[in-house]
């Protein structure tokens, strides 16, 4: 009986630290704002297209043969930012893996922050994000790439605020064909005319 309530007692403190994960966003106010954050970045754009009236063309092109079809929820919004949201830097596990330069442009106030890789297995290899002077995200640019001798992937991605986002990536697996997919969505904010 003892030992019963002792398993039962650990089980109880080792659960009771423990909660599941949400798909969900944490709050706004509690969530990192900056431009390293590009998960919780990718959260408050897919809100904001929510609420502003935004058409969303999305091309997906898979060796040479492509499709077209409008973005209409917020999961096609979600699966489109995903691979943006996976380039997140913020985590404290990658605080010493890049290299990062940043270059002020005074006449404008926009700032580029360079991020490369130190060399580890890491994702992305090398991040680009421009911001404004406001300290909104202008422009982000993420690539990555991985070549043994049974498998070879390349990944880029080219984000434009309300304007595009481009994925590029390429994959050979030894035996096999080689897949090259391509997907473009294009943002165009609607006025009170337009349908």
């Amino acid at each position: 009986m003892r030992i019963v309530l002792r398993i039962a007692g650990i089980f109880a403190i080792l659960t009771a630290g423990c909660q599941l994960p949400s798909g969900q966003p944490a709050p706004a106010g509690e969530r990192d704002h900056s431009y390293r954050a590009l998960g919780n970045y990718c959260w408050d754009e897919i809100a904001r297209m929510k609420k502003m009236p935004f058409r969303i063309t999305k091309t997906i092109r898979l060796n040479g043969a492509s499709v077209t079809a409008p973005v209409q929820d917020s999961a096609g919004l979600e699966a489109l930012f995903r691979p943006l949201m996976d380039a997140d830097i913020s985590r404290p596990s990658l605080a010493d893996a890049y290299f990062i330069d940043t270059i002020p442009n005074h006449f404008t106030g926009d700032t580029t922050f360079i991020h490369r890789t130190r060399g580890r297995q890491t994702w992305p290899a090398q991040l680009i994000v421009e911001i404004d002077s406001t300290r909104r995200i202008k422009n982000v640019q993420a690539s990555s790439h991985t070549k043994n001798p049974v498998y070879e992937y390349r990944q880029e991605i080219a984000y434009t605020r309300d304007r595009e986002l481009r994925i590029s990536s390429f994959q050979k697996i030894i035996f096999m064909k080689a897949e090259n997919m391509e997907t473009a969505a294009f943002f165009r904010p609607l006025t009170q005319e337009q349908p």
